[in-house]
């Protein structure tokens, strides 16, 4: 039942999700997406504004709940400062890093922790958008037992730690470290993709990375215009990106690398040792040099080095025009909405091609852009088009918004091991951090919303039965069980409302930025004021209960 109001909310028009006038206390009865519709500017953000931008700039709002100086991440702070200062001050936050060792917790349970107590709240959103674009999976690299370290941990953290680094830095560098980190080239078959056999004898090169590169990483399957809609042909068919000899010449042109070592480059046909702690080298004896055409008549040079061809190449696909818009809807999927308008993907594809500077590609800039522009700001979804708005709250953001939102702290203390707990969750909600299921990620972003008429809904790719139950097992455990403070996972339900009136305002206030629907504000309050919810304790667990499995609340706009 939840997953069809799940998606009916997904697709409803203003009179299915909306509210009016209010059961208690008092409550506007202008619909979502028509109250408070003048730009605010953003240096003087409204509360409701400031939490909508924390749900898009962190892993979940929060209350300083009376902590001084005020956190940069808190709604309290927000406010002060403003939109434009709070991502200044997020941008040059500390970063968070993941550590690869033996004796360090696993990486999914350092994400979550990062994802809970990071400073730096907006790299790590960032990050885990670019790490479901650039997708690698730990599960994917192989752990070789005669060597002492676990090879998918020490990999999975330098590419972690790779795309952490590069968040706000230029996308050109972001592709070319990411073609030769080790863990990507293991994942994809860039590593040892040789163009010779040791008898010196030319061979066809592995053509995985540079069909994933064209296809996943950069421009798409079908050419797109600069507002991220698809360009048709005279039959009203998409046209391809690229071509399969295209994908051949990509192949070619990235021949010859391995893995990196003090040694240097092994003889004609042969490979280097598993080294996951180096970037990968060229080597002009395993590369094809001759020359190649690519993308848009573009010729390689003949006679040319590995890092020569490289380096063309990647400049080839950097330079096209397809990049822009394709990685642009992405990220702002990630961040704001599934299905953005096509003159909110214009204006940021705009910065991606000029930062206002001259530099194309400038990650800092556009994650700036996606954060401040008109139909992510506001105090709520943008006028008229609240029916198509937002986009369901994935595994991990459902479960550290939680965690957040209720003043959560992790205790890790020698013997447990709250990350884990958290990713545990977030495993059985359909999204094992970092390891998905294929180079495709959790879910594709092209993914439909169920029964949507077009729209898109990539998170609920892995919505059905199982998830839905285990988004409420999930918080009833949270709430009702021990289990997650013996674990270190410790919420606070001491700053909510006693009263129940006030309970359920304080809910729709922060949870729903002043949103919530009469109907649920009587369904919540009709629930803890029931005899059987007996003490204070017990209203506020089963109004958090309630608010957190809601429609309203899972589908963040």
């Amino acid at each position: 039942m939840l997953q069809r109001t799940l998606i009916a909310l997904a697709v409803c028009g203003a009179t299915a999700c909306t509210p009016v006038d209010g059961p208690p206390g008092e409550q506007s009865d202008v619909r979502p997406g028509q109250a408070k519709q003048a730009v605010e500017p953003l240096d003087t953000p409204s509360e409701e504004n400031a939490i909508r931008f924390l749900e898009q700039a962190t892993f979940g709002p929060r209350l300083a709940n009376g902590v001084s100086p005020l956190p940069l991440d808190t709604v309290e702070r927000v406010r002060s400062v403003g939109i434009t200062q709070s991502i200044t001050d997020q941008l040059n936050a500390t970063r968070s890093t993941f550590d690869g060792t033996t004796t360090s917790k696993d990486l999914g349970s350092q994400f979550f922790t990062h994802a809970v107590t990071g400073k730096d709240q907006l790299r790590l959103r960032v990050a885990f958008a670019l790490s479901q674009i650039f997708v690698v999976s730990q599960s994917g690299i192989p752990d070789f037992q005669s060597t002492p370290e676990s090879e998918p941990k020490v990999a999975m953290a330098g590419y972690l730690n790779l795309l952490s680094t590069q968040a706000f830095g230029n996308f050109r560098q972001l592709l070319e470290t990411v073609t030769l980190h080790p863990a990507m080239g293991n994942y994809l078959d860039m590593v040892n993709n040789r163009a010779f056999n040791t008898s010196g004898k030319p061979i066809e090169p592995n053509e995985n990375y540079a069909r994933e590169m064209l296809q996943l990483f950069t421009l798409g399957l079908f050419k797109l215009n600069e507002d991220g809609t698809e360009k048709v042909d005279a039959t009203g068919a998409p046209i391809p990106a690229y071509t399969e000899a295209q994908v051949q010449a990509f192949a070619r042109a990235l021949s010859g690398w391995t893995y990196g070592n003090a040694a240097g480059c092994p003889t004609v046909g042969r490979n280097n040792t598993a080294n996951f702690t180096l970037p990968m080298i060229g080597c002009d004896v395993n590369h094809d040099t001759t020359s190649k055409t690519l993308l848009r008549g573009a010729v390689t040079t003949a006679g040319g080095s590995a890092t020569l061809h490289l380096k063309e190449a990647l400049d080839n696909v950097f330079a096209d025009p397809n990049l822009p818009p394709f990685i642009c809807k992405q990220l702002i999927q990630h961040l704001v909405t599934s299905n953005p308008t096509p003159a909110y993907v214009q204006r940021v594809v705009n910065v991606f091609k000029n930062n206002g500077s001259g530099v194309r590609g400038d990650l800092r800039a556009v994650v700036r852009k996606i954060l401040e522009d008109d139909e992510a700001r506001g105090p709520q979804a943008p006028l008229g088009q609240y029916a198509t708005y937002g986009h369901l709250r994935p595994p991990a953001l459902y479960i550290t918004s939680l965690v957040r939102w209720l003043n959560g702290t992790l205790d890790t203390a020698e013997g447990k091991d709250p990350g884990a707990k958290l990713n545990a969750w977030s495993r059985a909600l359909g999204q094992y951090v970092p390891r998905p299921p294929s180079v495709f990620s959790y879910y594709p972003p092209n993914a439909p919303a169920p029964g949507a008429s077009g729209l898109l809904g990539p998170e609920f790719a892995i919505l059905d039965t199982a998830t839905v139950a285990a988004r409420a097992n999930v918080v009833h455990e949270l709430l009702f069980s021990t289990a997650p403070a013996t674990a270190g996972v410790i919420v606070n339900l001491d700053t909510l409302p006693s009263d129940p009136n006030d309970l359920v305002l304080w809910l729709s206030r922060y949870w729903l930025h002043d949103t919530m629907s009469s109907e649920l504000q009587l369904a919540i309050y009709g629930a803890i004021t029931d005899t059987r919810a007996s003490t204070v304790a017990q209203k506020k667990k089963l109004a958090v209960y309630l608010t957190s499995l809601s429609p309203e609340f899972q589908i963040q706009r």
